[in-house]
């Protein structure tokens, strides 16, 4: 089919002049066999693109530019699910509203990051367990065996017949001590795992039998030698008592 409607139509043995020459070019128009009609059609005798024409068909690979898009026209619904990653979140630019209320779990939180998520079951740590203390309203933590009035080391040093020293259930001292007879007097040296932060602290004991007897002739127990990291306990200790201590201070 023919593509254009010619300007002028001559007829048999029509005389020619210049201008039916002229118009026959001049006043020539697209004919409707010129579009698809899907693309493109005919508007006032020229070729148009048709509205909706240009689809994904029409558009080469990365054909759209940054450029072609608007401002402010890349909506959620043309970004896929899980397309935002890291890199593409500025640093810092995460702030709090974003967050669920109460979205926010332990596995989430950083391993020195104090949760109360976990319960302690333990005596707590000389120098790494803390616990949360307002000062002037603002929240800081405290070291519990540093600062609060706790025992900072404690002991049972059972003697025998048989002169083995090594102390039971102990916390924050080496497990032996050295014993010193002068006398009717023994000096047990104790040596401590932290040091105490001066020599200002308070090491009490107390002496008894270690058998079924619950009295003893001599309990008096003094303690003296301190140092920030060990003390002496003197006593008639002997055989078969159990000396008990406990300090109190600051640690250093």
């Amino acid at each position: 089919m023919a593509k254009f409607t010619k300007g002028h139509a001559f007829s048999e043995d029509e005389q020619l002049t210049h201008t039916k020459l002229n118009n026959l070019v001049d006043a020539a128009e697209f004919a409707s066999d010129a579009v698809d009609d899907s693309t493109t059609e005919l508007s006032s005798g020229a070729i148009i693109v048709k509205t909706g024409g240009v689809t994904a068909s029409q558009l080469g690979a990365s054909a759209v530019i940054t450029t072609k898009i608007l401002n402010e026209n890349v909506t959620t619904g043309k970004i896929a699910d899980d397309a935002v990653t890291v890199d593409k979140l500025a640093a810092n630019s995460v702030d709090s509203d974003q967050y669920v209320d109460g979205s926010i779990d332990k596995e989430h939180l950083g391993a020195t990051v104090i949760s109360g998520q976990t319960e302690l079951t333990a005596v707590p740590h000389l120098t790494e367990d803390f616990a949360l203390i307002s000062d002037d309203d603002v929240l800081k933590k405290i070291s519990l065996m540093k600062y609060l009035p706790l025992p900072r080391a404690w002991g049972v040093i059972p003697f025998s017949a048989a002169g083995g020293v090594t102390i039971a259930g102990a916390y924050n001292v080496t497990t032996s001590v050295t014993v010193v007879s002068d006398g009717d007097v023994d000096t047990v040296s104790v040596t401590l795992s932290n040091n105490m932060g001066d020599t200002n602290y308070l090491a009490l004991a107390t002496l008894g039998t270690s058998s079924s007897s619950k009295t003893d002739s001599n309990p008096n127990v003094n303690s003296f030698n301190r140092a920030a990291g060990s003390f002496s306990l003197g006593a008639a200790i002997g055989t078969d008592r159990v000396l008990h201590f406990i300090v109190f201070g600051t640690l250093g």
